[in-house]
């Protein structure tokens, strides 16, 4: 019967690999060969056990095959259940994996207490290979994970440098661009609002932000959100507009969209009154009613080296950092009009 195999009593259950290898008359293990190395059986086999399996419904089990090969073709991510930069990244790695014949294996968490919990339950899965994508995972959570055998990579952390592979993008350069970018239009005061001082992407950031604008002679004081989120940078524009800078500098695209909002809802003129821009590049950046200045990371090209190094067996042994530069985007947050 199409499905699966009747069983006693009525009712059907899935059907196997030995079902499949008695309907095609082989045996089991050429049934094996044909779905996991399909070069090494005739094309008249594989088309037998191909119409076997399809007229039983029967579709291999690649979990049970990865417990019998002590090998599994997934790669775990373990990524923030939130925030709209990572969905994207997700997007593009899961792409990149696929190409590579690897499927993406998620694992996710609300707040980064719950990392270490995160990563012993990543343990009891045989995946290939492990992606961290997010920069509130500490170096000594990164040393950890290093000494399991498959390759480990890091998504946009400079702190990973030296412990696992990591790609990233040039988070000090690309705030240095922007901060000229806001000199040449004319901007004398400045603050940086970041999301977690304490989180190496944001250092990089507002590293980058402030030697450039020093060597401009002008200071930036750091403002942190507590978040990368549209939230907290809301919250931060009450304090912002006190200050009334010529421009502000936001470490990430979402939080800007907060900041530009709240501080739009105070009467702050953007930006003409205040220019503001962001880091990241995310599509909505673009959308005509934000139209954001923002460093655009290179995702798709960020994806590709992290699927790269996470099939790369030499990347257990030798970790390799991969450095990108973004662009710039200028869009209406940034264009003050004639005065």
């Amino acid at each position: 019967m199409a499905g699966g195999t009747e069983l006693p009593g009525g009712g059907a259950r899935p059907a196997t690999s030995t079902d499949v290898a008695i309907e095609a008359g082989v045996s089991q293990a050429t049934v094996a060969r044909t779905f996991s190395a399909p070069h090494l059986v005739s094309e008249r086999t594989r088309e037998r056990v191909s119409a076997a399996a399809e007229r039983l419904g029967y579709a291999p089990n690649a979990f049970a095959r990865s417990l019998k090969s002590q090998q599994s073709n997934v790669v775990g991510a373990v990524v923030p259940a939130y925030g709209e930069y990572w969905q994207n990244v997700l997007s593009a790695v899961t792409r990149e994996l696929a190409v590579r014949g690897r499927q993406l294996l998620l694992f996710s968490f609300t707040d980064p207490g719950e990392v270490d919990d995160v990563l012993d339950i990543v343990r009891q899965y045989r995946v290939s290979g492990l992606m961290l994508a997010s920069a509130s995972i500490r170096p000594d959570q990164l040393s950890t994970m290093r000494r399991q055998s498959s390759p480990t990579v890091a998504f946009n952390q400079p702190a990973a440098s030296g412990l696992v592979s990591s790609v990233s993008v040039d988070n000090e350069a690309g705030c240095r661009l922007l901060a000229s970018h806001l000199v040449d239009q004319g901007c004398r005061t400045a603050v940086f609002v970041g999301g977690v001082s304490s989180i190496s992407t944001d250092q990089a950031r507002y590293r980058g932000a402030a030697k450039e604008m020093g060597d401009h002679g002008v200071a930036l004081p750091y403002i942190e959100a507590g978040a990368f989120s549209y939230d907290a940078g809301y919250r931060c524009a009450e304090r912002i507009a006190r200050l009334a800078p010529d421009a502000v500098m936001v470490g990430s695209d979402e939080v800007a969209f907060g900041v530009i909002d709240g501080l739009e809802s105070r009467g702050v003129r953007i930006p003409d009154d205040m220019a503001v821009t962001g880091f990241d590049g995310l599509p909505q950046a673009s959308w005509a009613g934000i139209d954001l200045t923002t460093l655009v990371q290179p995702t798709d090209l960020l994806a590709q080296h992290a699927a790269e190094l996470l099939v790369d067996m030499t990347s257990v042994s030798r970790p390799t950092d991969v450095v990108v530069d973004g662009h710039l985007r200028i869009g209406r947050t940034t264009k003050r009009s004639e005065r």
